[in-house]
C-alpha cells in the first residue's frame, strides 16, 4: 500500500461521504478534505495538495464531476478515480472521455476501493517518472542555447524539472539541490516579504519578483514565461526565464 497517501473526497452525499472517509483510514490513507461541489473541489485542491482525488459523477452546483476532473487534470495532473450510481453508456464516455485513472460504480466494497487507489497511483508515479525525463530531452538543446539568461523548466505543479548553468549560478546552487524543488522556494513576489514562505495566492508578475540564492539573499528579478506543449495540445510545463536587476533586497 502507498501508505499514508492524501486524498480528497468530492461527494455531495454527506453520509456517503463520511462512510467512504472512514473507510480510507481504516485502509491506511489520509482523508485531506471533503468537498460537495465541484468549485470546492478545486479550491480544496489547491490548499491541500492531494495525491489522489475520489470524484462523484453528480455533484450539486452548475459543475459535475466529469467536468471538475478535466480541471484537476490540465491544472493540477493528478490522479482521479470517479465513484457513481450511474453507469449509462452517456456517462460512461463522458467519463473515459477524461481518461479517468478508475471508475468505480456504488456500492462497491472495501477491497475494490483498496485495488483502484492502489493501481492509480501506481500509474501515476510511474507516468510522473517518465514523463519529466522526456521533457528534459525535448528541451535540453534549447537550455543549451539560451546562454548569457537564467533558465529554468518547471512542470504545471511548479516543481523544477531543469535549469541551465546561468540559473544555478544565480540561484547559488547546483541541478542536484535545485531539481524536486518548488519554484515557489525560490521565486517570491516582489510585494511580500523576503521571509516570507507561504506566497500562495499572491500574483508573481514580471518586474515584481524577487529570488531567494542558497545562502539566504534575495535580488530583484524580472521574469519571462514561455510553454512547453505535449500530446492534445496540453501544457506539459513552462520555461521561466529570469532577468536578474542590479538590486539586492
Amino acid at each position: 500500500m502507498t501508505k499514508g497517501s492524501r486524498i480528497l473526497i468530492v461527494e455531495d452525499e454527506m453520509v456517503i461521504s463520511l462512510e467512504i472517509a472512514a473507510t480510507l483510514k481504516r485502509l491506511g490513507y489520509a482523508v485531506v478534505g471533503q468537498a460537495i461541489t465541484g468549485l470546492d473541489a478545486l479550491k480544496l485542491v489547491e490548499e491541500h495538495d492531494p495525491d489522489l482525488i475520489l470524484m462523484d459523477i453528480r455533484l450539486k452546483g452548475e459543475m459535475d464531476g466529469i467536468e471538475a476532473a478535466c480541471q484537476v487534470t490540465d491544472r493540477f495532473d493528478l490522479p482521479v478515480i470517479f465513484l457513481t450510481a450511474h453507469s449509462d453508456e452517456a456517462t460512461l464516455e463522458r467519463a473515459i472521455a477524461v481518461s479517468p485513472s478508475g471508475y468505480l460504480i456504488k456500492p462497491f466494497k472495501d477491497r475494490e476501493l483498496y485495488s483502484s487507489i492502489e493501481l492509480a497511483l501506481h500509474k501515476h508515479e510511474i507516468r510522473r517518472r517518465i514523463r519529466p525525463d522526456r521533457i528534459v530531452r525535448e528541451v535540453q538543446s534549447d537550455l543549451t542555447h539560451l546562454t548569457g539568461v537564467c533558465a529554468v523548466v518547471i512542470s504545471p505543479r511548479g516543481i523544477i524539472i531543469r535549469a541551465n548553468q546561468e540559473a544555478c549560478t544565480l540561484l547559488g546552487t547546483n541541478q542536484e539541490d535545485l531539481c524536486a524543488t518548488r519554484i515557489t522556494n525560490w521565486v517570491y513576489s516582489g510585494t511580500s516579504l523576503p521571509d516570507d514562505s507561504s506566497p500562495a495566492g499572491v500574483s508573481i508578475l514580471p518586474g515584481s519578483a524577487a529570488i531567494r540564492r542558497w545562502d539566504g539573499t534575495f535580488q530583484h528579478v524580472s521574469i519571462q514565461a514561455g510553454f512547453l506543449i505535449g500530446e492534445e495540445s496540453r501544457i506539459q510545463g513552462y520555461i521561466l526565464v529570469i532577468i536578474p536587476d542590479t538590486g539586492s533586497l
